[in-house]
């Protein structure tokens, strides 16, 4: 299974797609949902979160998605940021990204699943990734990596 991925930013989202920008073009574009994301009740696509488009289909789709949060506090190497309840939860810095987010700064995040690690993946500024490139070359091969493992059970 070969991807092509790009980021975008979502900006309108619906049951069965969601209308984006993508990083790389001044012009909004309009994509459905993977299969994958629609078939996860949990997995919802929300304004402002940032996400990954499989461009190497006939149909660029939203295959992944990132949490845009505000730091809530610092404790020792662990990031504090709020889920949408209000409760606290601690992440850590992705491996290779070497930032020190700081209180009320904005930045993207995975929340782990399944035994997955919850960790900040880049900071935000105006609502866009501050380092594409660092997405780029650690992050997207990450989702790459998690759609061959389930196409290898499959």
């Amino acid at each position: 299974m070969s991807m092509k991925l790009t980021l975008a930013i979502a900006l309108e989202c619906f049951p069965t797609e969601c209308r984006v920008q993508l990083l790389d073009s001044d012009r909004p574009t309009t994509v459905p949902y993977s299969a994958r994301v629609l078939a996860n009740p949990l997995l919802v696509i929300r304004p402002g979160q940032l996400v990954a488009l499989d461009t190497n289909l006939a149909l660029p789709e939203v295959v992944y998605r990132w949490h845009y949060a505000r730091v809530e506090g610092l404790k020792g190497d662990k990031v504090l940021i709020a889920d949408r309840q209000g409760q606290l939860i601690e992440l850590v810095r992705a491996e290779g990204l070497e930032l020190a987010p700081q209180v009320n700064d904005w930045v993207f995040v995975t929340l782990g699943g399944s035994g997955a690690q919850s960790e900040v993946v880049d900071l935000a500024t105006d609502g866009r990734p501050a380092h594409p490139a660092y997405f780029s070359k650690h992050v997207l091969p990450k989702v790459e990596q998690f759609y061959q493992r389930i196409a290898d059970k499959a």
